[in-house]
């Protein structure tokens, strides 16, 4: 078999969504290695900034570049670097230049027009993002809802897509701080949790909206993540009696997700949709608007607001009563919906995928 090498770049950045799941792929990837016949992989990390962030693996190695990790990096140094192997690459941007390899394409939120994403990345991504695609041997996503608008998009047709669902079951690993909720004087079951963004598809407006006509009463809305600053810069109108908590460690936040009444995702689309599953994985409901991929992996576990309806969020939260049997119910088919999507499935199947490629490829090759 070739060869395998894993793009690192992605270490050299911030700690985000999207390098969240990388990392978490690569280390559930080195989980299933060293065993008799799996190839060699080696993670290539071009680590030039302080404050990099880098895995402790145990099977793969780790070459470690005392050079920039920059696109031209990207694109001219790391084709030669894993010129003889298959390249795995899992946040997004791939090299032009080298043909085997595995390419995670998140989503297409780049496409949009609310995508918030800056001018010169977006045009960036429009320009580069389907040629990578066309030079790769695979393509992966994160849902099949981002298989259909790449394809509809023109990044990449759905027939050479494959979904590779993300996991959720890492929000269980850390045991719950429920520190969080005393300093800011939350009860049990009492608020109702929303991840704060100033992007406009993330769609806070709608649930702003619904508290500034009071509704429901007596649930507090509790922001995770953004600072109230932020929000109101980017006009919105945020309620002045919503609470912020500002960022959270997975201790915090699964101590939020299991205090709450219910966790509200209004996106107008997401590629994935982490939160909801999150949410109910730690026994809570979640209300959504039927929007992206959230409908596919939710399903029925879930209650579902209108996109631009305040009254309807109101509504959905009101009904999600601790005490009733409406919330009971969401409770159990959420935590039987969320725990289906594991770390350890999604690495057990891109490992399958990256084996079946150095093997064929190596076969093509002699």
């Amino acid at each position: 078999m070739l060869p395998v090498y894993i793009n690192g770049k992605f270490y050299a950045g911030g700690l985000n969504g999207v390098h969240r799941v990388a990392d978490r792929l690569v280390r559930e990837i080195d989980t299933r290695l060293g065993v008799p016949g799996a190839p060699r992989v080696t993670l290539l990390l071009p680590m030039r900034h302080s404050g990099d962030w880098k895995p402790l693996l145990r099977n793969i190695a780790v070459r470690e570049l005392d050079e920039r990790p920059s696109q031209v990096w990207e694109q001219a140094r790391l084709p030669t670097l894993a010129a003889d192997g298959v390249l795995v690459n899992l946040a997004n941007l791939a090299p032009l230049r080298h043909r085997r390899k595995v390419t995670l394409i998140h989503d297409a939120q780049f496409l949009f027009p609310d995508s918030s994403y800056p001018l010169r990345q977006r045009l960036g991504y429009r320009l580069l993002t389907p040629r990578m695609a066309r030079s790769s041997s695979t393509v992966l996503t994160v849902s099949d809802y981002s298989r259909r608008m790449l394809d509809i998009m023109g990044v990449s047709p759905a027939t050479r897509t494959q979904v590779l669902y993300n996991g959720v079951d890492h929000i269980l690993e850390n045991a719950a701080n429920d520190t969080v909720l005393a300093v800011h004087g939350l009860a049990a079951r009492g608020y109702a949790l929303m991840f704060g963004s100033s992007k406009a598809y993330k769609n806070n407006a709608v649930v702003f909206a619904a508290y500034a006509q009071k509704a429901p009463a007596g649930v507090p809305l509790v922001v995770v993540g953004a600072q109230r600053g932020a929000l109101v810069a980017a006009g919105l109108a945020v309620p002045d009696d919503a609470v912020f908590v500002g960022s959270c460690d997975d201790q915090a936040l699964r101590a939020l997700y299991a205090g709450a009444r219910c966790l509200l995702c209004p996106s107008r689309t997401e590629g994935f949709g982490l939160p909801p599953l999150e949410a109910m994985l730690c026994g809570t409901p979640a209300v959504v608007a039927p929007a992206g991929a959230v409908p596919e992996v939710c399903r029925d576990a879930v209650l579902y607001a209108d996109v631009d309806d305040p009254a309807s969020w109101a509504q959905a939260i009101a009904a999600l009563d601790p005490a009733g049997p409406l919330f009971a119910s969401k409770v159990d088919v959420g935590y039987i919906r969320a725990r289906q999507f594991t770390w350890a499935r999604a690495g057990a199947e891109l490992l399958d995928i990256i084996l079946a490629l150095s093997d064929r490829s190596w076969r093509e090759a002699a």
